[in-house]
């Protein structure tokens, strides 16, 4: 914060050019803008705050970051435009030509390389009958979730495409998950298909990249409105005890998961009566079933937020995912009803301070005031426009959420990822199979549906926790 005047009484005594110099320093400490902007120069910038956790697991937890995407592309696919567009693709986007190094002085630092690296392997499989080329493309795609991606070397990235027969070929994309988020495959995907489309007249870079919104962040916690902010926020969840870890650590568990349609759309119609978002109405269904199972009044949520609050950044490939914790207060006995108003209100408070890194509001150590992430994705669908080729999906392995979302993995129980889609509600739940049982994680489910059915019937009663 200023004091000119005491600013100005300190400069008297310095020559003219000190002073001049001195008054930029603090005008550069004092004017980080609120957003990320194009930064000066092409140099180092330090890592994001969770990439800089990501590149200490990974130390001790190799392929812990890797994400993998399969495509299959039926039609007459022209592999020489294809590798052209991918190549294009990473050209387009620092974030996958970043590597990260350590300074002299034992800090990471991330570099943005002049020429991408295309890794593109290339298999056959068009001699093998249907089952056993189906088994082998299950197997690569299995093999590309565990592929060994160094973000020190620059390795965040690596493909493999399989010909099943002249006109049918699968893609797969391994990608680190430092700079690659699940936003980040629709612009990805967007891009490719430009570039196999148009050639070299491909779409232009974006203004602002990844490397910009790194550099912004780490001047922007420094500064005096991130160091106001980080006080703000850590006086919201004083009260709140951290998430005990599981005596036995953490490892990895996962279990599909769906809501019934009945009460679940019932639910949702009373909580768009009140102006709340699908998302707000089972986030509240959840705090209620949580608050009766740890006997609180008050309990933490996480949730998975894209984190690309300047209009500027959905145009890049990068990890800009955040966790936003978000407080719910059930002190009182509300009625559903007010405790969807009382939820609405959090989540936008909550949203609003997106900008925060979660490392950052709970990275000293303490494991965060939560123990359960929910999230209702709503990436936004791309279709994959390749001329003569028709594009789809397959399933990938399960993903690594709770070791991305979570600072201290062992404090975590589940990761709810639920997806809406012709109606249905499902996704799949990852666990701690420490501190939880796939029994456990389904009972929260039913516990959402109970509580939406409960209150669909009585939307007027109070809640008892």
């Amino acid at each position: 914060m200023a004091d000119p005047a005491g600013f100005d009484g300190a400069l008297a005594a310095l020559p003219e050019a000190k002073r001049e110099l001195a008054r930029l320093m603090l005008a550069a400490r004092q004017s980080v803008p609120a957003h990320p902007v194009p930064r000066s120069g092409a140099g180092p910038v330090p890592p994001t705050a969770l990439q800089s956790r990501l590149w200490r697991r990974e130390r001790t937890h190799p392929a812990v970051a890797t994400g993998s995407h399969a495509l299959r592309l039926t039609g007459p696919l022209d592999p020489r435009r294809l590798v052209d567009a991918l190549s294009g693709v990473l050209r387009r986007h620092e974030a996958l030509r970043t590597r990260l190094t350590v300074s002299t002085t034992g800090q990471p630092r991330l570099h943005v390389d002049e020429e991408p690296v295309l890794r593109l392997t290339r298999a056959d499989l068009s001699g093998f009958t249907p089952q056993a080329a189906a088994e082998r493309v299950a197997l690569q795609s299995t093999e590309s979730a565990s592929t060994v991606l160094d973000l020190e070397s620059g390795r965040t990235s690596a493909f493999r495409l399989l010909r099943l027969a002249p006109d049918e070929h699968v893609l797969i994309l391994a990608s680190h998950l430092a700079v690659f988020d699940g936003w980040s495959s629709g612009v990805f995907l967007a891009d490719l298909a430009a570039g196999y489309r148009e050639g070299t007249a491909g779409p232009a870079a974006p203004d602002l990249q990844f490397p910009d919104y790194a550099d912004w962040q780490h001047r922007w916690l420094a500064g005096p409105d991130g160091c106001a902010e980080l006080a703000r926020r850590r006086a919201v969840f004083a009260a709140e005890p951290p998430a005990p870890r599981a005596p036995g650590g953490f490892e990895r568990g996962h279990v599909p998961v769906r809501l019934a349609r009945g009460p679940v759309g019932a639910g949702l119609e009373l909580g768009a009566a009140e102006g709340a978002t699908p998302f707000m109405t089972l986030l509240a269904a959840l705090a209620v079933v949580l608050a009766r199972k740890e006997g609180r009044t008050s309990l933490v949520i996480g949730t998975p937020a894209a984190g690309r609050f300047a209009g500027a950044l959905e145009g890049a490939v990068g990890q800009f995912t955040t966790v936003v914790p978000i407080r719910l207060d059930l002190a009182g006995g509300p009625t559903f009803r007010e405790l969807l108003r009382r939820t609405r209100a959090a989540v936008a408070d909550a949203l609003a301070h997106q900008r925060l890194p979660v490392d950052v509001l709970f990275g000293d150590g303490t494991p965060p005031p939560y123990n359960v992430l929910f999230a209702l994705h709503n990436y936004p669908a791309v279709a994959l426009d390749l001329p003569g080729i028709e594009v789809g999906q397959l399933p990938g392995p399960p993903a690594r959420h709770l070791e991305l979302y979570s600072p201290d993995p062992a404090a975590a129980l589940a990761c709810i990822g639920l997806v809406e889609r012709d109606g249905e509600i499902g996704g799949t739940a990852e666990y701690n199979r420490h501190a939880a049982t796939p029994e456990d994680v389904r009972g929260l489910l039913t516990g959402i549906e109970d509580v939406l059915d409960r209150a669909a019937v009585a939307p007027a009663s109070p809640l008892t926790t």
